[in-house]
């Protein structure tokens, strides 16, 4: 009978398919309706229940918010969501409590959704002239 260690992403939780180097990925319950999320530690959650044909989307979209935390333009705690335009604009404080996470309109997510949909767009077939 042999024996097989288990790898060190499988100890972790990590999802090797799905991640790439310096940004994990692990597969969890998010709750609300949230398919995904990226984390400040550099981490990524993708909800256990997503359709596989948006995986790929929702890792772009997050990707983008690793970017913009990177950067220097994006962050967030308990209460608040820190964001600047560019690294030489004012802080925006928005208060999570008073916005719906997530949504298009606000600007750090309109940014991550321009990228997505580039792969939702490439994947049905679409091209934008």
């Amino acid at each position: 009978m042999a024996f097989r260690m288990k790898t060190i992403a499988q100890l972790l939780g990590i999802d090797e398919q799905l991640s790439v180097f310096g940004r994990p990925v692990f597969v969890k319950d998010l709750e609300g309706g949230v398919k995904a999320e990226a984390n400040r530690d550099g981490t990524t959650f993708i909800d256990k229940d997503i359709p596989k044909n948006e995986i790929k989307e929702a890792i772009v979209h997050e990707n983008v918010h690793h970017d913009q935390m990177q950067q220097g333009r994006l962050g967030y705690d308990n209460k608040n969501v820190y964001w600047k335009e560019d690294t030489g604009s004012p802080l925006e404080i928005h208060p999570r409590a008073l916005m719906e996470e997530g949504k298009g309109s606000l600007d750090w997510e309109g940014e991550a959704y321009d990228e997505s949909n580039k792969v939702k767009n490439k994947k049905n077939g679409k091209r934008k002239k």
